[in-house]
This record gives C-alpha cells, sequence and structure tokens, in this order.
C-alpha cells in the first residue's frame, strides 16, 4: 500500500482527500505545515507528497519544495503541488518549463476532483519519481491559459 503524505493548512482539504485516498486503498497522513510534514517524512516516509503553496504564506509551499529537494532523504519523493495560486495571481507555473524554479512533478490547480487526484497520484507512483510532466494548458511562469 502506497503513503501518502497530504500538507495543506486547510483542515477541510485534507478531510476530503485523505477520504477519497484511503477509499481507493491509499495509507494517508497530513501534516498543516512545513515543520510538522517534515517531522512526517523522516518518520512517516511517504511514497508521494501532495503539498500547497500557500500555508499561511503565499509562497511557504514551493520553498518547502526546494528543500525537499536539496535533502538526500526527500530529494526522490514525488511531489504533486495542488494550490489555487492561479486564482489568486497572474503566475503560471509548469514543472516542464520552469523545473528548475518549481522542483516538483506535477501542478494542479485546486478544486480538484477525486478522479483526477486519484489519477495523478497513481500515474506519478507509477513512473520514475524524477520525471516531470507538463500540465495541460500550461504555458509556464507568467503566462495566463488560454
Amino acid at each position: 500500500m502506497a503513503k501518502i503524505l497530504l500538507v495543506d493548512d486547510d483542515q477541510d482539504f485534507r478531510t476530503i482527500n485523505r477520504i477519497v485516498l484511503e477509499k481507493n486503498g491509499y495509507e494517508v497522513e497530513e501534516a498543516n505545515n512545513p515543520e510538522t510534514a517534515w517531522e512526517k517524512i523522516e518518520t512517516y516516509k511517504p511514497d508521494l507528497i501532495c503539498l500547497d503553496v500557500m500555508m499561511p504564506t503565499g509562497t511557504e509551499g514551493f520553498h518547502f519544495a526546494y528543500k525537499l529537494r536539496r535533502n538526500e532523504i526527500s530529494k526522490s519523493i514525488p511531489v504533486l503541488m495542488i494550490t489555487s495560486i492561479h486564482d489568486k495571481s497572474d503566475f503560471r507555473f509548469s514543472p516542464e518549463e520552469d523545473g528548475d524554479f518549481l522542483p516538483v512533478q506535477e501542478f494542479v490547480e485546486k478544486p480538484i476532483q477525486p478522479q483526477e487526484l486519484l489519477d495523478r497520484v497513481d500515474a506519478l507512483l507509477k513512473k520514475d519519481p524524477m520525471q516531470k510532466q507538463k500540465p495541460k494548458n500550461d504555458r509556464g511562469i507568467g503566462m495566463k491559459k488560454s
């Protein structure tokens, strides 16, 4: 059974997605901030991390993603970044085009539908953890989606 760590400061978001993931056979732990998430990474050793960007600052998730990639313990754990930053700014991020700036495998916007979450989690757990996939309709930093 794959282990997933949900990192988001929104309790409702964590609860809903935990239910979806557990109902589909995943083991799930939660963290409401990067500090707690780091403790869980060291003890729980997740196979995948679902990470928010804005917790509680606008970029805390980005900083945490950089920390993950620089650390031997976590550098190969796939990261699915799930955020509403696109609703709050004109910035557009793409792991394919902005990989050095955004060291995650997938980047999706909230709200995420249960089946899309399951599809993305399943795909990330099956592929090479350092392989990056270009999100649909995302043209890179600063570019509005068409």
